[in-house]
């Protein structure tokens, strides 16, 4: 090998040095993420610094022709590996379990959350998702005053009991339902669509001919940063959800992966039990090259969440229609109402 070829040979190997120092210490940072709340932001990409640190110590031999250097990046790699995959591995094992019940039940309905987007261009789509599917109730996040204005007329023949909240800017949510409800708690829509809150809230609850009640929750939450709003969202969520009664079933865009303390911590202390595991629905959507493209959505931040007597009985992602989040359509039934 020539001057030139090593000089060469050494920058790629520093590169690569460096590169593993970057990702394997945001991996070790991120499981620290339970000391100080803005470490627990790089758990939120944990798929990117799992498969990343796992392409790393592959390509060791390709990037590095130094033995010792080469020694030194892999246990550097490895570290980080093995710090992301104490977060990363526990979610997606658990992903592999089926997330519903065998038990049967004569009544079941059929719930429907989606972030539908709020620059979405194809409200029709929306339409037709929706009543493909065919849900008793409709839950949709980031339902702009804009998709409202088209998609609602097409929607209340068939769901004639409809709830809005406004929480500013993208946090806008609705609910739709062939069933009736009662409202319960409307603390968290802003008196304005400019408001800066980016919060919104709805809850209600369901007393059906058919069997017991039980309560709705549905949600949009802000961003991960600035740690201090998406921590005061869960904290209000909570307090407002101690007080329904069960059973209640919670769904929604919550900006948060199921890695995170944050969303760990929230489901705990609210005393919730959480069915979305491995269950990727962002994005599906990024704008590049000044358009925006479809992808491979790769963060689970939509969730469904139960507390009480309700069953799992199919839990799947829909299609898109337009929106960077994929659907989330479950089946569900309250127990008690005739489980075979």
């Amino acid at each position: 090998m020539g001057s030139i070829g090593k000089i060469l040979a050494a920058l790629v190997a520093a590169g690569y040095l460096l590169v593993c120092c970057l990702v394997a210490g945001m991996a070790i940072v991120a499981v620290l993420g339970f000391i100080y709340p803005a470490m627990d932001l790089f758990n939120h990409i944990q798929p990117v610094l799992f498969f990343g640190l796992l392409a790393l110590l592959v390509a060791s031999p390709v990037f590095v022709r130094f033995r010792a250097l080469r020694a030194l990046a892999l246990s550097i790699a490895a570290t980080g590996f093995v710090a992301s995959s104490a977060i990363y591995i526990p979610e997606l094992v658990t992903g592999l379990v089926t997330r519903t019940t065998v038990a049967q039940a004569e009544q079941t309905y059929r719930l429907m959350t989606f972030n539908v987007f709020g620059r979405n261009e194809e409200p029709e789509a929306i339409v037709a998702n929706i009543t493909g599917v065919d849900p008793d109730i409709v839950a949709l996040q980031e339902y702009s005053p804009g998709l409202r204005s088209v998609v609602h007329p097409l929607l209340t023949e068939r769901y004639p009991h409809f709830q809005y909240c406004a929480g500013g800017e993208r946090a806008f949510v609705g609910l739709y339902s062939r069933l009736p409800f009662e409202p319960l708690d409307a603390d968290a829509c802003s008196s304005s669509i400019m408001s800066t809150d980016r919060t919104a809230r709805i809850i209600v609850r369901f007393q059906t001919e058919a069997g017991p009640a039980f309560s709705l929750a549905t949600t949009h939450n802000d961003w991960p940063a600035p740690v201090p709003r998406q921590a005061e969202q869960f904290a209000t969520l909570r307090e407002a959800l101690s007080t329904v009664e069960p059973p209640l079933i919670l769904v929604g865009d919550f900006n948060s992966t199921p890695w995170s303390y944050a969303l760990r911590g929230f489901v705990s202390a609210a005393g919730m039990m959480r069915h979305t595991y491995n269950l990727p629905t962002f994005p599906t959507l990024w704008y590049y090259l000044r358009d925006w493209r479809a992808m491979f959505p790769i963060l689970p931040i939509d969730h469904v969440m139960t507390r009480g007597a309700i069953a799992i009985h199919d839990l799947r992602t829909g299609e898109p229609s337009g929106s960077d989040h994929l659907p989330i359509i479950v089946d569900f039934s309250v127990e008690g109402e005739g489980a075979l």
